[in-house]
């Protein structure tokens, strides 16, 4: 138990640091804080949802997988379950906001819904597998979260205001469940090194940042 402050620190931390480097990249109109702390909470209630849809398939990662059932688990259920729930957290909590008024707010909450889900992972985590993994949760885990969710994001606000809301968010969802269930589909069945993992991290990253600064570019704010 004397464990728990660090516990709690060691996730909060790096979701805190995250938010804050993508938020600083907005340079027109940057979000109120009630507004993130409010898509903060709802990514971090999503993982209810998220751990009710995966418990039913606990039970196949505690045997040896097949490539098939380690393809469902990975795409069918981590990657679609867990970007469904966190796309839902943006819609419900933020959406219709009369501060989600410009294209690039969907990353930017989508980033923070992303982050207040990976702080709550982070503390499950490290409460069953101790401190010494804080520092890859911190730097791949988070950051992994933060990518798929912003990718979901671009879309989601790229529909708002470019139109066909529905289609530019099953767009997201598609692409955001794609990357997080190959993320998983690495780690689980290691046919390739984990160390893909980190560059495909890397990469999601580089690509978010070249989708904000697109919608930056159309800003009514600039």
């Amino acid at each position: 138990m004397r464990l728990l402050p660090y516990t709690l620190l060691a996730a909060f931390l790096p979701g805190a640091f995250w938010i804050w480097y993508f938020h600083r990249r907005d340079r027109f109109d940057r979000e109120p804080l009630p507004m993130l702390l409010k898509a903060f909470g709802c990514g971090a209630l999503a993982v209810i949802p998220a751990l009710a849809f995966e418990y039913p398939f606990r039970g196949f990662l505690q045997g040896e997988l097949g490539l098939g059932a380690a393809l469902w688990l990975s795409f069918g259920v981590v990657g679609f379950g867990e970007e469904l729930v966190k796309l839902l957290a943006v819609y419900l909590a933020v959406y219709h906001s009369q501060h989600f008024d410009e294209p690039v707010d969907g990353i930017m909450y989508a980033v923070t819904v992303g982050m207040g889900f990976s702080v709550v992972e982070n503390v499950l985590y490290i409460s069953a597998f101790g401190l010494e993994i804080a520092p890859l949760r911190a730097s791949v885990a988070s950051l992994a979260h933060a990518s798929f969710s912003g990718i979901s994001g671009y879309f989601l606000g790229k529909g708002k205001f470019l139109g066909s809301p529905f289609s530019h968010a099953v767009q997201g969802l598609f692409w955001a469940a794609v990357l997080h269930g190959a993320y998983d589909f690495i780690l689980i069945t290691q046919v390739i090194s984990p160390l893909f993992v980190i560059a495909l991290v890397a990469i999601l990253h580089y690509v978010l940042l070249r989708l904000l600064a697109r919608l930056l570019t159309q800003s009514p704010f600039r």
